[in-house]
């Protein structure tokens, strides 16, 4: 009889803990180990009057918010690409997406009456293989897009021509997009931060080689000052339907009016340049 009686006292417990909530719960959205660092959070200091800055690494629960930024930007991160038309807006955003599942990715956010809300820069970090660029001129293909289409061809082409997988005989690539929103009052710290926070990310995961790509001389001062090295720069021109290098960021007609050089002047910041880092090791040789 006892021994009945306890039963009916287990699954009586039981049953009044399934509808009870856990206390905490834990979630991990990323595959790679948590690790404690103190670097995750950084602010720029300063008065009232001037804003105040943290990077810490993108969320899932920030993926809408990161979208429209990037949406915003795009011109700043591939000068010349216009942003897909809204019909095919899912195709960029699945683009971007992907590379946020990755985890690596690192956001700077702006304090807003308490709280921290307004996005301010953002590095788009994503671990890339040899194949990738393969993958990227094969779903280009089957975009309709035009804008969309360019895109992935220009991201397909400058991930390849650098060759550095192969150069430094490795698998798995950082590569760092850094965005910046051009109203920003500190937009040399936030990409310092951006830069030096994907540093450590690459350091803490084990990837051997990070590239940054970056399309303004502003942002190349900024890596120059972090001692990383100019691996590649690829000028280019966008047209209707390709994009068409350019030797040395000119063109090769000599022949031009007012209105060509005016022109031949803005396509000179259309380019793309690569700069590498180690964070594990130093530069090998």
């Amino acid at each position: 009889m006892s021994i009945a009686v306890r039963w009916m006292k287990l699954l009586e417990s039981s049953r009044e803990g399934l509808g009870k909530p856990a206390a905490y719960g834990v979630y991990r959205y990323f595959a790679d180990k948590a690790k404690s660092s103190t670097t995750s959070k950084q602010a720029i200091q300063g008065n009232s009057n001037e804003e105040k800055i943290r990077v810490r690494r993108a969320r899932p629960s920030d993926l809408a918010r990161i979208i429209r930024f990037v949406k915003e930007h795009a011109r700043v991160a591939w000068p010349g690409i216009t942003p897909p038309l809204p019909s095919q807006n899912i195709l960029f955003e699945d683009y971007v997406a992907r590379s946020l599942a990755q985890g690596h990715s690192m956001l700077a956010e702006q304090q807003e009456a308490k709280r921290w809300g307004k996005v301010r820069g953002l590095a788009l970090n994503t671990a890339v293989c040899p194949w990738d660029a393969f993958l990227l001129e094969k779903w280009a293909q089957c975009i309709k897009c035009a804008r969309t289409k360019k895109l992935m061809l220009l991201t397909a082409h400058c991930l390849r021509a650098p060759g550095i997988h192969d150069k430094y005989k490795v698998h798995t690539v950082l590569q760092v997009i850094l965005m910046i929103a051009p109203n920003s009052t500190k937009p040399d710290e936030i990409a310092q931060m951006l830069a030096k926070h994907s540093l450590q990310r690459g350091a803490d995961v084990g990837i051997p080689v990070l590239r940054f790509d970056v399309t303004s001389d502003t942002l190349s001062r900024i890596l120059q000052s972090l001692n990383l090295h100019k691996e590649w720069e690829y000028h280019y021109e966008v047209e209707a339907n390709t994009i068409k290098e350019v030797s040395g960021g000119k063109e090769s007609s000599m022949l031009e009016d007012k209105r060509s050089a005016r022109q031949s002047l803005s396509r000179d910041h259309r380019y793309l340049a690569v700069y590498t880092a180690f964070p594990l090791h130093e530069k090998p040789h």
